[in-house]
């Protein structure tokens, strides 16, 4: 199968088919228990390739916390300096975390993408630019191994888009049974596809569409992230003002806190923080979604960094333009509001959307 190659900032992400011994990167990452034992898998696979040295030098460390991190030898392999050792098998550990009304879900999610934060602060304080990962908790662990793709495509997207050290990461898929095919990866591409338009947001957002208006608030005063108390976020294009107009009203008649980008006028680099913060701030993003919007490389970043976030996305339809390239997979499996007459559909906007922010 092929290689796919995604770019944020300086850095490289590659997903490759294949065995991760055969990697020249720095790191070689793997999963394995809270004791390190590395009995299956990637890990054993490592074992076997690097020699006991790398166990032993493991045992110094253990038992590790589930969803953590430790760096030992690499030794007898070619082309590594170390090997990261992802805590993904703590059975005691995880039982009690549940316990505390944390759903399976959680677990999964912290666990994994804990991890791989784990993994990228290692490589910044060691001076390490390059990593392989395999598809960490897939084996031994038995994660499914959609939620292993999902999971960590979204922890090394956001640290890659955060950094700019130019990084060289790759990420193996090694069906070791052949049981897959490339469509069950389809997670993956689709959600790494919609990242990149995250780093260019990032980059670029107020500096590239001429359908953008520069907002100001408290007389020219850049508010900051900790005063933001809004719970919902409105992306549109301004050529959609009438209904960004409407919503509005809507929201300050049943005590909705919103936040919207049409007043005022900041300079192009605080414009992009705020945007950010606004977002990450927020619990829910509303989507008006037009012809226009679509079109508009802002609205597409904001929607491309919401996803990335992992904020739940309510679109409301005003005609019937399909979704922009870069966001379409990330959101055509959203439950749609027809709004193309706002009156009728406002009831229901408002019951899915206190649905959302009560969840």
């Amino acid at each position: 199968m092929e290689q796919r190659t995604y770019t944020f900032n300086q850095s490289t992400l590659t997903v490759k088919f294949g065995n991760i011994l055969e990697s020249q990167a720095e790191i070689i990452a793997s999963s394995d228990d809270c004791y390190v034992t590395m009995g299956g898998g990637v890990s054993r696979a490592i074992l076997r390739a690097g020699g006991e040295s790398i166990i032993k030098d493991a045992q110094k460390m253990v038992p590790v916390p589930l969803g953590d991190v430790i760096a030992t030898t690499a030794g007898t392999l070619e082309y590594q300096k170390y090997v990261f050792h992802c805590i993904t098998i703590d059975k005691k550990r995880r039982m009690q975390m549940m316990a505390s009304q944390v759903t399976e879900e959680d677990v999964l999610n912290y666990l994994l993408q804990h991890a791989v934060d784990k993994c990228f602060q290692l490589m910044q304080a060691m001076e390490l630019t390059s990593i392989a990962f395999p598809a960490i908790g897939a084996g031994s662990a038995r994660i499914p191994i959609q939620k292993v793709i999902e999971q960590m495509s979204i922890a090394i997207a956001r640290n890659l888009a955060n950094t700019n050290r130019s990084l060289n990461v790759e990420f193996y898929l090694y069906d070791i049974y052949n049981i897959y095919s490339e469509s069950d990866y389809i997670t993956l591409f689709k959600n790494l596809a919609a990242k990149a338009a995250l780093v260019e947001y990032q980059q670029g957002l107020a500096t590239t569409d001429n359908d953008i208006v520069l907002p100001v608030q408290n007389g020219n005063h850049l508010p900051t992230k900790d005063s933001m108390t809004h719970k919902v976020f409105i992306s549109y294009s301004r050529k959609d003002q009438d209904t960004a107009d409407f919503l509005c009203n809507i929201f300050k008649e049943n005590g909705i806190e919103y936040w919207i980008d049409k007043e005022g006028i900041y300079s192009s680099s605080n414009y992009k923080e705020l945007i950010v913060d606004a977002i990450d701030v927020s619990k829910a993003v509303i989507f008006i979604s037009s012809e226009k919007s679509n079109t508009s490389i802002n609205v597409i970043r904001e929607i491309g960094y919401a996803v990335n976030m992992n904020k739940p996305i309510l679109p409301l339809m005003l005609d019937d333009a399909p979704y922009a390239k870069s966001i379409r997979l990330d959101i055509s499996d959203i439950d749609q509001i027809d709004f193309r007459n706002p009156m009728a559909s406002s009831k229901k906007l408002i019951t899915s959307l206190m649905y959302v922010l009560n969840k």
